[in-house]
């Protein structure tokens, strides 16, 4: 017969934590290792995992136990109901398969004669039946066998009995009976001198179960030290049951560190977004640029406002090149960033930043068309300006006049007539100096440009006079 242990798998098939894990943060070019340093998750927990909420072996091993033996007679039984379970090869090749339905009846034909067996030998029966029963998915009657298995004790080896108690207690998680199965925990710790990583794992999820994330923790990171400390790396969800149990007390520094090294062992792009959060979060402003840099060169950013966060965390860093960069390909290329006259302008104005007219230009243009007032224009008739097109500075000045809805009227009417000034025609530069000089913003500086166009003017005159 196969050993039960084996046959029942130590993973839950109904996860105890999945609502947690579910309900864990998804909050909203650098190398992982350089944004989170090599640490261990269980010295950064250890502290609030308290030594004492971790469930014990045994100090010493457990006496053997005398048992009785097994009758010639039964053990042929028992060789039959193996031989239905768990065919040999040779059967196999005749076309034998297991068969638990024909070995439920030859254990049902043993039981009659339960009265008559030693303590032992009921083990054994008790033990077929629970194997049988698990095979036909029939929990409740497996539960119900395992139970009697344990109830001969002492007249079962000491590690049979370990190995049920703790097969009943996975049984009761899966059922969503948590209570009965750390009963069986706490029986079966008391009787082996090792608990392994993976059944630290367990139990934790058994202690969440019952309500007590202090205990789920601390068994939790011992399973992960355990790992550790072996050279291993942790498992995923090991790592994604630490971070759920400190972000629901919201504790975020411990959060930080398990989903740190969640980014480092388990470089998932879901892991990035919550490190961009939870850095976002606790004001770790740099941290937080960088790592969303490091999801762009990923390829993890794909919408509007991720990208746009990006690009103005470049400008607050003095990066406008890679802003406008991350703009343009959002806008022009991947149509990921909607055009709107905002967000062009935002364009327009990184390229001019990194000192790419031409490119801030085009965008410029672009800006202002889509405006609904003509400040955008009286932008670019500045950027016009700027770049001596005095010709489209004068009509992109015009061109904020008629739109309206301007908060400066008098500085468009300034730099229209600079312009003006510049390709000579004092007339109209006058002209626009005087509609400036209507503000008592912008009197004083009107009224001396006014003076001296029409100074130029005469001092253009008298040289062609001459």
């Amino acid at each position: 017969m196969k050993n039960v242990k084996s046959i029942i798998s130590g993973t839950f098939k109904k996860s105890l934590l999945a609502s947690a894990l579910l309900a864990a943060p998804a909050l909203t070019g650098f190398a992982a290792y350089q944004l989170v340093p090599e640490q261990s998750l269980f010295v950064a927990g250890s502290v609030q995992a308290q030594s004492s909420e971790i469930m014990r072996p045994a100090e010493e091993k457990l006496s053997p136990r005398r048992l009785p033996g097994l009758s010639q007679n039964f053990i042929k039984d028992l060789q039959e109901v193996s031989e239905a379970l768990d065919p040999t090869e040779e059967a196999i090749a005749e076309g034998a398969k297991s068969d638990p339905r024909k070995a439920l009846q030859i254990v049902n034909e043993m039981a009659k004669d339960m009265g008559d067996y030693n303590p032992y030998e009921k083990v054994m029966v008790y033990t077929y039946f629970g194997s049988i029963y698990y095979n036909l998915e029939n929990t409740e009657k497996t539960i119900e066998s395992f139970e009697n298995v344990v109830k001969q004790t002492p007249n079962l080896p000491v590690g049979t009995e370990a190995q049920y108690l703790y097969t009943l207690a996975q049984l009761y998680s899966q059922e969503d009976q948590p209570k009965k199965a750390l009963d069986y925990l706490k029986r079966w710790s008391k009787m082996v001198t090792n608990i392994s990583a993976d059944q630290y794992a367990v139990i934790a999820q058994v202690f969440y179960a019952n309500e007590n994330s202090d205990a789920a923790l601390a068994n939790m990171l011992e399973a992960i030290r355990q790992y550790e400390d072996a050279g291993k790396i942790p498992k995923e969800e090991w790592l994604g049951f630490a971070r759920a149990v400190y972000y629901t007390r919201e504790d975020y520094p411990a959060t930080l560190k398990v989903v740190e090294q969640l980014v480092r062992q388990y470089p998932k792009m879901s892991y990035w977004r919550q490190l961009v959060g939870l850095y976002y979060e606790l004001g770790r402003t740099d941290d937080y640029y960088r790592a969303l840099d490091s999801m762009y060169v990923m390829g993890g950013l794909n919408k509007d406002g991720q990208l746009r966060t990006l690009a103005g965390g470049f400008i607050d860093q003095d990066a406008p090149y890679k802003a406008a960069k991350v703009l343009d390909k959002g806008i022009n290329v991947d149509k990921i960033i909607e055009p709107t006259s905002k967000n062009l302008e935002l364009l327009a104005n990184s390229w001019r930043l990194a000192q790419e007219t031409d490119k801030a230009l085009v965008e410029m243009k672009r800006a202002a068309a889509k405006a609904e007032d003509g400040d955008l224009y009286f932008n670019l008739a500045r950027l016009l300006f700027s770049l001596d097109q005095f010709n489209e500075a004068v009509a992109a000045g015009k061109n904020a006049l008629k739109k309206g809805g301007l908060s400066r009227p008098d500085s468009v009417h300034l730099t229209i007539g600079q312009a003006e000034l510049s390709r000579n025609n004092f007339d109209a530069a006058v002209a626009s100096f005087k509609q400036a000089a209507k503000d008592d913003r912008s009197r004083k500086f009107a009224t001396q440009w006014t003076k001296y166009a029409e100074s130029e003017k005469k001092r253009q005159e008298a040289l062609k006079d001459g």
